[in-house]
Parts: C-alpha cells; sequence; structure tokens
C-alpha cells in the first residue's frame, strides 16, 4: 500500500531525531524516518538493528484509522520514533508534532502497524563489493528504486568509516582505510575479514578494494580475446577502462581523465626502488615508462596506484561518495538504499526458477525475506568466494554437492564455485643494508597537513603515509613464452600482507620481492564445508556452511601450483637472484635469507617454492562466463543459466584470470555489467511494445 509515483508528497522529507525508547524491552533508535510522506517511510534503525519498511498502515495507536488525510508530512516539524525489535512484533512508534497554526504545538502519538513482515523493494538488489559500483550507476536511473546490501560495515570516511583498525595514531578525520601505508594493518585485521580459513578477503563497505595494495595494472588484449565472449572484446573493455579512469598523469592518448576513479603514478620513489629498475636494466631488462600503455607490460618500472590527494581512492568512495552522507553513511538519493552489516543468506527462487528476493540477516541476528518487486532483478556482487556460497545456499550448484549438504536444488549448474583462480606467489626475503628509523608522528603531521591542502604539483609531499610503501617491479616473459607471465614486485623495508601470515619474519629490517605467476595452470574450486555440525539446524544452515578454497582436482597435493607453473616460478627465482646480486654489489641490499643460498638444485628450488608458495588473494572465475551452462554458470549477459532475474557482476564471472591485479578488471566487469543490464532492458521493452501491438 506504498505511495504512488505521482503522489504529492513525493518530493517532502522530514528527517528524524534519535531518542531513547521509551517503552523498554529490546527496542532501537532510528536515524532516518519519513520519505515520501507517511504513508511509504523507509525507515533506518542505528546502529545495530536495521530495517526497512515499505507496506503498513498508519494510525492512531488506539485508533486504526487512514491518517492521510488529517496529517502529513508537511505538517510535522519535528517527530521521534523507536521500533521494536525484532520487526515482526509489528509496530513503529511515532510521536509527530503538528505545525498547524489552530493547533498549539500539540503533540501526537501514531503508530505504523505492519501489513505483511515481507519488505518490498522496487528494482534491483545487488549484495556487498562491486555492488557499490554497480548500483551507483544503476541509481543514475532515477525511475529505480535500488537496495545494495553490505555484510560489513562502513569503511573509508566519505561513505561514513569509523577508525575501526586499532592504532596510536591520531588520524584526525581519516581512517586507516583512507591512509594507503596502513593497507597493511587493514589486511592483517581479522575483524575486517570474512572468518574463513586461508583466503584473507575484506568483511566492509568495498570489499576487498579497501584493504589491497592499491595498485592499478589493466589486462592485456590477448586476456580479453582468450575469453571468447561476444560482450567482452577487447574493443568493448578498453573503452569502459577508459570512461572510469581519472588519470593524474601525463598526458597521454591510452589514459583519460573523464572517469570517476582517480589513478596516479607511484607517490613515493624510495631509493631502493629506483636502484632495483637500475639492477634489471644492468642484466638486460629493459625500462618500461607505463605497465598499461599498448607495448609496454613488459619490463621493469614503476606501478600506477588507485589514490587521489594521499588518499586510498577505492571504488567504493569513487562511485557512492556523491550519493552517500559522509557523517552518517547514509543514501542521500530517494531510489538508492544502502543497508549494512546486512548479510545476504540465500536468494529466494520460486517454483518457475524465477528470483523473488533475497533472505538477509541483520547484525543484530533477525532474519528478514526482501522481496524484489515485478521486473526487478537481483544482481549478485559478493566476489569470487562468497557468490559461489551464496549460490550454493540458494540451491544452485552442483546437484550431488548440495544434496550432500542438505540443500535444496533449484538448478543443477556444476561448475559453480569451479574454475577459481589466482596469482600464486613466493615471496624472496633480502636483509636490508640501508636501514634508517621513521618518526611516525612527524610523518603522520607532514601527511595530514597535506591531505588538507593538497599540492597537486607534487605528489611526494604526502610523504610516507601517503604511499602504500611499494612503487617499483616488473614483468617478465619466461623462456618458450610469448606473455609476460611473471610479475615481480619489490617491498623494501614493508610487509607483504599474505607472506607475514604464513611465516614468522622480522620485516622491519628486511627486503622483499615477490614473485607472482599471472597465467597459472592450477584450477581451485569453492566447496561449502561444515564449521561446527552440532549447532546445525535449518535457520542457521549459512552459518554453519562456510567456503573453502581446495583443487579442482582432488589428487593434486598443492593446489596452487601444477608441474607446468613450478618451472616457470623457479626459473623467476634465478631472475631475482641476478638483479639483487646486482644491488648487492652496489652495497644496497644485503644477503638472500629465503630461500637461502644453499638452495640452488632444481630439486631444492622446487621443494621451497611448494613450501613457500601462498594465495595472492586475486579470486576469480567461480561463477564464470560460458557459452552453456556446461562449461559456466552464466552466460556472456551475466545472467545465471536457467533462472530467472539473477545476475553476476564480480570477480567470479572473469573466466581466465587476467595478466597483473585483477582490481581494475572487477571495476571494468561491473560497468558493463550496467550497460549490458541498460541494453537488455531496452530490447526487452521493444519486445513488449510489439507483442501489445
Amino acid at each position: 500500500m506504498g505511495l504512488s509515483r505521482n503522489s504529492r508528497y513525493d518530493d517532502s522529507e522530514v528527517m528524524g531525531k534519535a531518542v531513547e525508547a521509551e517503552d523498554g524491552g529490546i527496542q532501537r533508535c532510528l536515524t532516518e524516518m519519513v520519505r515520501y510522506g507517511p504513508m511509504a517511510p523507509i525507515v533506518r534503525s542505528a546502529p545495530d538493528g536495521k530495517i526497512l519498511l515499505r507496506s503498513m498502515v498508519v494510525g492512531y495507536r488506539k485508533q486504526q484509522k487512514p491518517l492521510r488525510e488529517s496529517l502529513t508530512t508537511e505538517l510535522l516539524f519535528d517527530f521521534r520514533a523507536v521500533v521494536s525489535n525484532p520487526p515482526d512484533e509489528g509496530e513503529l512508534l511515532i510521536y509527530a508534532r503538528d505545525r498547524r497554526e489552530d493547533i498549539e504545538d500539540k503533540l501526537y502519538e501514531l503508530v505504523l502497524f505492519l501489513n505483511e513482515r515481507e519488505l518490498e523493494f522496487l528494482e534491483a538488489y545487488v549484495a556487498t563489493q562491486r555492488g557499490s559500483v554497480v548500483s551507483r550507476l544503476l541509481s543514475d536511473d532515477p525511475w529505480r528504486r535500488v537496495l545494495l546490501i553490505e555484510a560489513g560495515n562502513a569503511s573509508q570516511t566519505q561513505v561514513g568509516g569509523k577508525n575501526a583498525v586499532p592504532s596510536t595514531l591520531n588520524f584526525k578525520g581519516l581512517t586507516p582505510f583512507d591512509i594507503p601505508y596502513y593497507w597493511t594493518n587493514v589486511a592483517n585485521t581479522p575483524s575486517l575479514h570474512w572468518p574463513y580459513p586461508d583466503v584473507n578477503i575484506a568483511k566492509a563497505l568495498g570489499g576487498c578494494g579497501i584493504h589491497n595494495a592499491m595498485l592499478y595494472v589493466r589486462p592485456l588484449p590477448s586476456d580479453l580475446e582468450r575469453w571468447q565472449m561476444e560482450k567482452w572484446t577487447w574493443e568493448k573493455t578498453l573503452k569502459i577502462y577508459m570512461d572510469i579512469e581519472d588519470f593524474d598523469g601525463p598526458s597521454s592518448s591510452y589514459h583519460s581523465t573523464r572517469g570517476f576513479l582517480r589513478t596516479s603514478p607511484a607517490a613515493l620513489d624510495s631509493p631502493l626502488s629506483s636502484e632495483f629498475i637500475e639492477a634489471c636494466e644492468g642484466i638486460g631488462i629493459q625500462r618500461t615508462a607505463d605497465f598499461n600503455a599498448p607495448d609496454g607490460r613488459v619490463g621493469a618500472g614503476y606501478y600506477h596506484f588507485n589514490t587521489r590527494d594521499g588518499v586510498r581512492e577505492s571504488a567504493v568512495k569513487a562511485f557512492l561518495d556523491p550519493v552517500v552522507d559522509t557523517d552518517t553513511g547514509i543514501s542521500s538519493r530517494k531510489n538508492f538504499q544502502l543497508l549494512t552489516d546486512t548479510t545476504v543468506t540465500k536468494i529466494t527462487i520460486d517454483d518457475m526458477n524465477v528470483t523473488s528476493g533475497v533472505e538477509v540477516r541483520y547484525g543484530n541476528g533477525t532474519r528478514q525475506l526482501i522481496r524484489l518487486a515485478e521486473h526487478g532483478q537481483v544482481i549478485l556482487t559478493a566476489g569470487a568466494i562468497n557468490t559461489p556460497k551464496v549460490l550454493m545456499l540458494s540451491g544452485i550448484g552442483n546437484r550431488e554437492l548440495l544434496q550432500k549438504n542438505n540443500l535444496p536444488v533449484k538448478k543443477h549448474l556444476p561448475r559453480v564455485g569451479m574454475n577459481l583462480q589466482d596469482h600464486p606467489v613466493v615471496g624472496m626475503v633480502f636483509e636490508c643494508v640501508i636501514y634508517r628509523k621513521i618518526d611516525l608522528d612527524a610523518e603522520l603531521k607532514r601527511y595530514l597537513k597535506a591531505t588538507r591542502t593538497p599540492d597537486h604539483t607534487n605528489a611526494s609531499s604526502f610523504g610516507l603515509f601517503g604511499s602504500p610503501g611499494i612503487s617499483a617491479g616488473a614483468f617478465l616473459i619466461p623462456p618458450g613464452s610469448t606473455l609476460p607471465e611473471i610479475q615481480l614486485t619489490l617491498f623494501p623495508r614493508k610487509s607483504e600482507p599474505h607472506m607475514s601470515n604464513t611465516r614468522d619474519l622480522n620485516h622491519a629490517k628486511q627486503v622483499i620481492v615477490t614473485i607472482a605467476l599471472l597465467h597459472p595452470l592450477a584450477r581451485n574450486r569453492v566447496v561449502l564445508v561444515h564449521d561446527d555440525e552440532d549447532s546445525v539446524d535449518d535457520s542457521t544452515i549459512d552459518d554453519y556452511l562456510i567456503p573453502r578454497v581446495t583443487s579442482e582436482v582432488p589428487e593434486h597435493e598443492a593446489e596452487h601450483l601444477r608441474e607446468g607453473d613450478l618451472w616457470k616460478m623457479t626459473w623467476a627465482v634465478g631472475v631475482v637472484r641476478q638483479i639483487t646480486a646486482a644491488m648487492a654489489e652496489k652495497g644496497q641490499i644485503g644477503a638472500e635469507i629465503s630461500p637461502g643460498i644453499d638452495v640452488t638444485s632444481t630439486k631444492d628450488l622446487n621443494k621451497w617454492v611448494l613450501n613457500s608458495v601462498f594465495r595472492n588473494t586475486h579470486w576469480v572465475g567461480s561463477a564464470s562466463m560460458a557459452n552453456s551452462e556446461d562449461e559456466g554458470v552464466v552466460d556472456n549477459h551475466l545472467r545465471v543459466f536457467g533462472v530467472k532475474n539473477l545476475r553476476v557482476a564480480d570477480a567470479s564471472v572473469i573466466p581466465l584470470i587476467p595478466n597483473g591485479n585483477v582490481h581494475s578488471s572487477v571495476v571494468m566487469v561491473a560497468n558493463r555489467a550496467v550497460q549490458i543490464y541498460r541494453e537488455d532492458e531496452q530490447e526487452e521493452r521493444h519486445i513488449r511494445a510489439k507483442h501489445d501491438k
């Protein structure tokens, strides 16, 4: 019984003031209440009881008669609201003052009685991670109603984030998510991750884009050619990369300044980084000015980063900042709503395999069904680990595995969770000869001053905190290959977060060179395993079934590498030894700590690589695009095979992992998904118009 689009109350809005509950019991204060008139309010509880109410009857507490004619939002100048928890208790209490001149400061006590427990929304539902891109772009169309559901909490300052990472430093208005140098601290904070073993994926608004190293590396044209997807050619996707980018470097034909997402050259060039590049040149590796330039990938050089004026430029910041209030984290658009601390537990699908909505669990444990309106769609963007989990919990996946976990079978898609890919990586460790202590307080003062009054002519003015602590790397072509399959990255006196989780290293006085394999033969899969079988019941199935990454071929002992991968990694160890030997001759680097100078034979190198390889968390492919449901999970429109009104638009749809860091490609996928969604809508309208004639 919501308000119609042509209602006189569409533009009226009254903001509420949160107050203490007066009735006792488990009640929650509300921070936002009436939009679109009292007949169809959008209700937001704070901080831990998020509730969205749409269909309801308005009435006095003791007289359930309609109030639409006697009291409107135009007559309210103040109100206070509390809500019972759980929401199916069915009433929302409002204290509203009447501003009519003939009634002096009269206090009305109103109650909103729920018509139904189910919550209704009108357009698209998007869950987590790349959802920030998809939902923002869809909400640019004013006729849509878009809901973004995020399992974590707000992250960066400009989207309502607070300090969620322990620190003795005072960031004065910024959060650790904002500060580039703090990325490893964020990446190593367990409370900001999903509680899954060995995958290290972020649980916060923005997903892994708020704890990665901020490297901006586009794929190669050959990467898109290998996908063999009609709607995902290099020509079509290159335009999107250009449309996304706001490049803060020298003008060129292969960079753009028209996009939302700032990319910048390395802000801080450490002496060790420049020496690394010179040493590469000394052993015959060419220098490249831009890894993202045509024919510029191969060689040694400096990376580009997603930073703006010394602050992390994540996709969530770039796309949601214009539509989300900085102080509250609440959407400023009437057609776009954001729910944080709200986990999608499954997608609901009717007997005709039509998507009908999503089930969610709020942070306080309350569960709710959110119903999809006619012609609406669910767009799943939970990432390459959680997307297969949500699909399987919804009854979409391998029939045998679903039945094994007592899950319903809505659609047998055997490739759900399969084809998971990463860039496996090892880290070689060396002594740091040139070591200096850093005054963090002085550096922070410098940084905060620079962020308040940015010097756009001098990127280094932000100092240590304005840089992720890395800047140099190299892409190498192994013997017998035609593509750069090895990526080297130098970490001067800075930890590599995934590596520091796997071995005990005193990294403060050490240098790390990581070796990543860019086109691995190995394939993994996401399976659901029982976390705690003793506490199993139907209402908590999403809690005790958690995703686990294993080898796609169970008999393979090491899921990271196949035999064809292993020799490329050991070859790269030899190249790094040549580079660091040249640096050592000039007194720039010390002895090799790991694997150690005694590890020289092929057998010993293979053993070291297999024992030392770790996950890079560049996960893609677990719900991949394909031309048929035997080969993948979604078609090249990103529609899930055999399920209507359900799409996926995250890293899981990428069929083959791109060359280099994948973040830029995941943002591209989200943007392209919106383009295709709109194209499909237009085509459907044409079809319906023809049918009506």
